[in-house]
């Protein structure tokens, strides 16, 4: 199980606070990130049963930040991973999350700090192959 005290420590928002103790209570990152992504998203999402969740929107997205040719997400991640109490590789990591381009919706530091936190827990090299187009 990932210890979150470093980033409980490093992460001063309320809000990322909030995402913090969404992921402690859970074994299932992946579910509590779908419900933040619920939550930060609005009830459209959830109301319209036809549309892809936008954790599969999401999820292509980021695929194709950290796990193509420019590797500076990726790095930074997997320097998270090696150094978890470092407080600035984790504030620019969210920071870097919460400057991506081309997502459906603003990420704001509550779902950065919770897709920093999966990515985390899950590695980055298990999300890249993961959520990789099968060939």
């Amino acid at each position: 199980m990932l210890d979150l005290t470093p980033y409980r420590q490093a992460i001063a928002d309320p809000d990322a606070q909030d995402a913090i103790d969404r992921f402690e209570n859970t074994e299932d990152f992946e579910a509590a990130l779908k419900d933040l992504i619920d939550l930060k998203a609005g009830p459209s999402q959830i109301m319209d049963p036809t549309q892809p969740h936008l954790w599969t929107i999401l999820k292509k997205r980021l695929q194709q930040e950290i796990c193509g040719d420019d590797d500076s997400i990726r790095s930074l991640i997997q320097s998270l991973k090696k150094n978890p109490g470092n407080a600035a590789l984790i504030t620019g990591t969210i920071t870097t999350l919460i400057n991506l381009a081309g997502v459906p919706f603003p990420i704001d530091p509550a779902l950065a700090t919770g897709i920093t936190l999966y990515l985390a827990h899950i590695s980055i090299d298990v999300f890249c192959e993961w959520s990789s187009p099968q060939e």
